[in-house]
């Protein structure tokens, strides 16, 4: 198995990444992860660990070396023909996170003559391949008639019914082929729970802070009114990313650094050793499921949300789509329900910390991989996808530049729409 990714963060995308390589390393299956980056991009910590379970390949180990060409526009690199072959020896499945990525998962195998492998694409967040409507570049609207009409509707993974149902709904299209299996996120494992409380009440948050987690800017003004209301808090966050700056000013705004604390990152297999020391959890994604497998209560954090609400806790509602913004569900005030927490008795607060870990068993590392293993059944396309890829980067190049320029271009103004869903 290949996966084609930029760079590897701490995040959840790349630790998916990292558990789907130790399982197969556990089952003696090969795993092959090709990086567009330099090492010295990615987190040293996850890309020691990936290098343990997998092959890591670079764009410069099967590009011939071009300035800027080689990097920056991987469709259009030249090819060392052998280190290629070599790279895809034991492939027999591309599994890729954007649709550039299988555009040029697609090349690679058209070069090597290996077409009728299988190309699978994630639909790791909800609106990657539907923000700007129409009104995106070329090689934009390029990426989604890969996706949505040559690739098999079998190679598209949207880890959820209601994220399949919410693209159907969408775009009009019919996605009953396609696969909603969950993401693997956790060991089988045992942990010891109790429904005791400390003085303090100690919260977790872990993730990139970046825009769509808007409830890590109205989490602090819910740590503000516990803290008015007499309530001993504690809120960590864990993570970097553009956010970080807006969160520590209005930190200090609330004049709530001696309650709330930007922790930066720390190293991934140290997650389940921090977080189980915690009394509540505040997320979304994969760090909400591998909180509630320690038995701690999760609040569901909505991306997009604009307002200080939530669904509930994550063992009422993992079966859904549970951070996208617009379910018919209840909603609820953060605030009452983290005082409403306080007030269980042992027993009642045992009780909600089981039922944490026991619906984050839906989420096992081993049922995902079993799943994504039998993708390298799905019969590609035979025909190929003919595409000018000088035209694509041209397009991209400019549209980056674009990006970059102007606030107010689709992509920088893509969850306002969704936001106000």
């Amino acid at each position: 198995m290949l996966f084609i990714y930029r760079v590897l963060p701490i995040g959840g995308i790349e630790t998916f990444f990292l558990r789907m390589a130790k399982e197969r390393y556990k089952k003696g299956l090969a795993t092959t992860i090709l990086l567009l980056s330099d090492p010295n991009d990615s987190n040293q910590a996850l890309l020691m660990e990936m290098k343990k379970y997998s092959n890591v390949v670079f764009f410069f180990d099967i590009f011939y070396k071009i300035p800027i060409v080689s990097k920056y526009f991987p469709l259009l690199a030249l090819i060392r023909k052998r280190a290629l072959s070599k790279m895809l020896s034991n492939v027999d499945h591309v599994h890729t996170f954007k649709g550039m990525h299988a555009l040029l998962a697609h090349r690679l195998l058209s070069i090597s003559s290996r077409e009728k492998i299988p190309i699978t694409i994630g639909f790791y967040h909800y609106i990657s391949y539907v923000w700007g409507g129409d009104h995106v570049a070329y090689h934009e609207k390029i990426n989604r008639k890969f996706v949505f009409n040559y690739l098999p509707k079998e190679s598209l993974l949207f880890f959820s019914n209601g994220n399949r149902d919410f693209h159907t709904n969408l775009l009009g299209l019919d996605f009953k082929r396609s696969q909603t299996f969950r993401l693997g996120v956790i060991d089988k494992k045992i942990v010891e729970i109790s429904g005791r409380l400390e003085h303090v009440l100690k919260v977790a948050a872990v993730g990139r802070l970046v825009e769509f987690k808007t409830y890590n800017i109205f989490i602090l003004d819910v740590i503000k009114k516990l803290v008015d209301s007499g309530i001993f808090v504690r809120l960590d966050i864990y993570g970097e990313g553009p956010l970080a700056s807006e969160m520590q000013k209005k930190i200090d705004f609330l004049n709530l650094n001696e309650f709330v604390y930007l922790r930066g990152e720390f190293q991934y297999e140290k997650f389940d050793n921090i977080i189980s020391n915690y009394d509540l959890f505040i997320g979304s994604g994969t760090a909400i499921i591998q909180a509630s497998s320690l038995g701690v209560p999760a609040i569901v954090g909505i991306e997009n949300e604009t307002t200080p609400v939530t669904y509930g806790f994550f063992s009422n509602v993992h079966m859904y789509e549970y951070n996208l913004k617009g379910l018919k569900l209840d909603v609820y005030e953060i605030f009452d329900l983290i005082v409403e927490y306080t007030e269980l008795s042992v027993d009642q607060r045992y009780q909600l910390k089981l039922d944490h870990v026991n619906c984050a068993k839906n989420f096992t590392n081993q049922s995902c991989q079993n799943a994504l293993d039998k993708c390298k059944s799905i019969e590609m396309p035979r025909d190929t996808f003919y595409q000018n890829y000088v035209k694509y980067e041209i397009s991209r190049a400019v549209d980056q530049l674009l990006i970059f320029i102007n606030p107010m271009h689709p992509f920088n103004t893509k969850f306002k729409k969704f936001n106000n869903r």
